[in-house]
């Protein structure tokens, strides 16, 4: 409640206003087609002397003096997307200490806090934005606003992309001015809905862009035909196997290299996923590899009957086998394969 005192006494008012309430020969958008085939259209949002807000872990502000710009907005809770009225700029206002200041035109690929730390956020909810940005070739741009590069996969795709010099690490910056800003709309996620049900809508244009960009990638490290995804590595307790061991001495027999993916580089990951005709996992972040696939690859996907992520559209795109596995959890939140049963989904 004091910060919302001291924030309407330092910055006033704070109103909610679309896009086309501000637009005008300096502020503008256009919409424009990345699927030929589809009817949908992506929004690009252009807007001078603009204030980005990071506000917590899953809510994003972007204020035009003190209007709130809703088309350009994020924010969320328990993976629903939310629209305005849950910002929490309205809610706490915000102190506008020490903001960081950027000049130039920027592309915004902010959002939240899964892009910071998870690989398949990073390229399916940041990264294929670009491909908005190439499509309308009369914008050019001086900067890119990303959610951080301090871990490798970041540093890696940044590299590939060969963006370094206009990449600016946004990971400590809590309030940014912009000269220009430049944002593009989520590739997939709509206000009120669950990211679970809206994962299955990953569009087409987004998967073609990611084997353009990266699909020639190679590495000097050598990978088996058949793999199998060992996920105990990871820090997220989804789809996690009980009987890991078992299952992993099963499959070696069967030729199967085991790869834990968090210590691959990107153009090692990339490498294994388009090599393999066999691969077997558990849900996770590596299968946003699965666009690097090639046609007739046999994925066999392990997943939990309770967490409802569906990426079959990729699979149906790079016209793959998919065979998804749903497993009931046992009383430790993990899977239990039965090796007579994997074996037959192998074959």
């Amino acid at each position: 409640m004091l910060k919302k005192i001291i924030s309407k006494i330092l910055n006033g008012n704070i109103e909610v206003k679309s896009f086309i309430d501000i637009s005008d020969q300096n502020n503008k958008f256009y919409n424009i087609k990345l699927e030929s085939s589809k009817k949908d259209y992506t929004s690009i949002y252009i807007l001078n002397n603009a204030r980005i807000i990071k506000c917590g872990n899953t809510c994003l502000a972007v204020l035009k003096k003190n209007f709130l710009i809703k088309e350009l907005c994020f924010q969320s809770r328990d993976l629903i997307r939310k629209d305005i009225s849950s910002n929490k700029i309205l809610k706490t206002g915000y102190l506008p200490f020490f903001p960081k200041t950027i000049k130039g035109t920027s592309v915004c690929l902010l959002q939240d806090i899964s892009q910071e730390k998870n690989y398949f956020h990073f390229l399916y909810d940041s990264i294929v934005k670009l491909q908005a940005i190439e499509k309308l070739e009369e914008i050019n741009y001086d900067n890119i606003l990303i959610p951080s590069k301090k871990l490798d996969f970041q540093k890696q795709i940044v590299q590939a992309l060969n963006l370094k010099k206009k990449i600016i690490d946004c990971d400590k910056f809590e309030i940014i001015d912009l000269e220009k800003l430049i944002m593009i709309d989520h590739p997939y996620w709509q206000e009120n809905n669950s990211w679970f049900k809206d994962i299955s809508n990953i569009p087409e244009w987004s998967i073609k862009f990611l084997r353009e960009k990266f699909l020639s990638l190679d590495s000097e490290k050598q990978f088996k035909k058949k793999i199998f995804i060992d996920r105990s590595d990871s820090t997220s307790p989804y789809n996690q196997i009980e009987n890991n061991y078992e299952v992993i001495n099963f499959l070696k027999s069967k030729g199967f290299e085991i790869l834990q993916f968090t210590s691959l580089t990107f153009n090692e990951q990339i490498k294994a996923f388009k090599n393999a005709d066999l691969i077997v996992g558990g849900h996770g972040s590596a299968f946003a590899n699965l666009a690097f696939c090639k046609p007739n690859t046999k994925l066999v996907e392990l997943r939990q009957k309770d967490h409802p992520v569906s990426l079959d559209k990729i699979s149906r795109i790079n016209s793959f086998s998919h065979n998804i596995w749903l497993i009931e959890v046992n009383k430790n939140g993990k899977m239990f394969v039965n090796i007579k049963k994997l074996e037959n989904y192998i074959i």
